[in-house]
């Protein structure tokens, strides 16, 4: 048997967007990744991909196949979740269908070297060991690793958890160029969302599974603000409950997007969380091959990765039902702050520090992290390594000269000024009272 092919094939069930970004990346890294497809209908409709979100579909190289799927780019995002009036989120998002999405991906992947295999129904995964063996073409195979990617089914995963009852009743309607911008609005029995092309565009009503059927074609149109005349047709149902692998990760077999976590639609989260999966799932299996002293720190890593992602996602849909402030902790730097007189005038560096294992070069490695408060853990904002602010020790600096520091990093001004505040706000940097005058 060849050894070096026994390292490097990977199995992945299912043939979607998770499953095309695991593939091209574990590409990347000298794996031969085998797409096993059932063929399976893709969902119809169109995704809103945040501007943000950009960053993923650019580390995989995949901004060409993006802009081959076409779309267009909307301003903004309309709220009306809360009253008739929407509050408007700001924002770029690109509106793009969906199966031209997930065509241009997977034809990606197969361009770059990765195998697709058809199937009328998924083989069996059967683990001994470190290896996944699955019998394709009759034959049994070992695999270094197995990924599925098989959405909400999980069919590598079981079991599967979810919580609430809800299904998305997907409709298609002639496009309205006042009509691209998304909008979500709650209903009596649930809630709606629109978005937007030239041509078409998606309506989703989402409602307890007991109510699927019949709706109000009038209500829809009014809620999303779209013309009388409007005929929506129907198109097909989806899941809309939040669901999560109980084990995400076990063994050499690793779920991702879907399969691990399935959003509520109204997160927007869904494409973000098929990339963001997919490149760390694909840095665990490397880590596994290269690295095999902290295979199990990678494990860690990855059931961290979801159990935190399942949390924050969990929280913030029961704040939204319940009309809750949602608690999150922003990684990004905050707008700049213009003037100094905003900041006080000595800072003190109060950062916790603790050894994780972090994503770091295609690989999860143990590493020094920055503890918030509320006990995340982070190590970069943008490219800027949060732990070079050591250098201003435990003693109190005086606020400008910390920044005039930062300048000499090549950091602007105002760059540095967000990150005096945003360090303060996560209690990374503590303000110290300045002295009282005396007589």
């Amino acid at each position: 048997m060849n050894t070096d092919c026994l390292e490097n094939e990977i199995a992945i069930a299912g043939a979607g967007i998770a499953a095309a970004a695991v593939a091209i990346q574990l590409l990347r890294d000298g794996f031969r990744p085998v797409l096993i497809d059932r063929g399976l209908p893709s969902s119809k409709g169109i995704e809103a991909i945040s501007e943000s979100a950009l960053r993923l579909f650019a580390a995989l190289d995949l901004l060409p196949a993006l802009e081959q799927a076409g779309g267009v780019w909307v301003a903004g995002f309309e709220n009306a979740w809360q009253s008739h009036e929407p509050i408007l989120r700001s924002g770029r998002y690109l509106h793009v269908d969906r199966t031209a999405l997930l065509q241009a991906t997977i034809a990606t992947a197969i361009d770059r070297g990765a195998v697709l295999t058809a199937c009328h129904t998924l083989p069996a995964i059967r683990i001994a060991g470190d290896r996944a063996y699955v019998t394709i073409d009759r034959v049994e195979r070992p695999f270094a690793a197995a990924i599925d990617a098989t959405g909400r089914s999980a069919i590598w995963s079981r079991s599967i958890r979810w919580q609430q009852q809800e299904i998305a009743e997907i409709y298609d309607a002639i496009g309205d160029p006042n009509c691209l911008r998304g909008r979500i609005a709650r209903i009596a029995d649930g809630w709606v969302y629109r978005l937007g092309l030239p041509d078409r565009m998606t309506v989703g009503v989402v409602r307890s599974q007991r109510l699927r059927g019949q709706i109000d074609n009038a209500l829809v149109n009014a809620s999303l603000d779209l013309p009388n005349h409007t005929q929506l047709r129907f198109l097909g149902r989806r899941p809309a409950v939040p669901q999560w692998a109980a084990a995400p990760i076990q063994d050499c077999r690793i779920a991702v997007g879907d399969a691990a976590l399935a959003s509520n639609p109204i997160a927007g989260q869904g494409i973000r969380f098929a990339l963001s999966s997919a490149l760390a799932a694909a840095a665990v299996v490397r880590t596994w091959r290269d690295s095999p002293a902290n295979r199990a720190g990678a494990t860690e890593f990855y059931n961290e990765l979801v159990a935190t992602e399942r949390q924050q996602h969990l929280a913030s849909i029961d704040a939204l039902y319940f009309n809750e402030p949602v608690s999150t902790t922003n990684h990004q730097l905050s707008q700049p702050i213009l003037d100094r007189t905003n900041l006080p005038a000595t800072v003190c560096f109060t950062g916790q520090i603790k050894t994780m294992n972090l994503y770091i070069d295609g690989l999860i490695q143990p590493s020094a992290a920055l503890i918030l408060a509320d006990g995340k853990a982070v190590r970069w904002l943008g490219n800027f390594d949060l732990l070079t602010l050591q250098e201003f020790g435990r003693e109190p600096i005086v606020t400008a000269i910390a920044i005039e520091h930062l300048r000499s990093t090549s950091m602007s001004q105002e760059s540095a000024l967000s990150l005096i505040q945003w360090c303060l706000e996560h209690q990374i940097f503590a303000s110290i009272p300045a002295p009282q005058s005396t007589l």
